[in-house]
């Protein structure tokens, strides 16, 4: 079982990773073309959604967690500081969004995003879309075990 402090480090992990690939590097800016294609990427593929069915997996992890922990009294107080922390991280969304399409439009031309935005197109690449929440969700679960293990103390044989 995750301790309230490691449920607290997990959340504060993920958010720190969601922030770090939202940081743009100050180079100039990318041509008006890259940057279309690059939102036009981004709507096909439904960042937004995805982004919302990220924060959506971490709430509930983290209340299980904490219910696990501490019982439904604290875990209703800590869901509610996660949710209130949450929404004030998301009211940057657009900004957020913008500097995503920053870092596709820095680093493939407008050939490569239309080939990547022709794929999610294609039935493949729809269904590709429609199983993301769920290898995020497995994803998450495969994390959350090993850190589990990792917080439980090095396994057999590990120095």
């Amino acid at each position: 079982m995750l301790g309230c402090s490691a449920l607290r480090t997990i959340a504060c992990i993920a958010v720190l990773l969601i922030a770090s690939l939202a940081h743009a590097e100050d180079v100039a800016a990318p041509d008006p073309a890259r940057m279309a294609a690059a939102k036009e990427l981004m709507a096909v593929t439904g960042m937004t959604k995805q982004m919302d069915g990220m924060i959506a997996v971490m709430a509930e992890g983290f209340r299980k967690g904490a219910q696990d922990r501490a019982g439904s009294a604290a875990a209703d107080a800590l869901g509610s500081e996660f949710d209130k922390h949450m929404q004030r991280m998301m009211s940057y969304r657009e900004q957020m969004l913008e500097e995503f399409a920053d870092i596709y439009a820095q680093r493939f031309t407008v050939n490569e995003l239309q080939a990547v935005i022709d794929f999610y197109k294609s039935p493949t690449g729809q269904k590709f879309i429609a199983a993301t929440p769920e290898l995020m969700q497995a994803g998450a679960q495969i994390g959350i075990k090993y850190s589990q293990k990792a917080l439980q103390g090095p396994a057999s044989g590990e120095k």
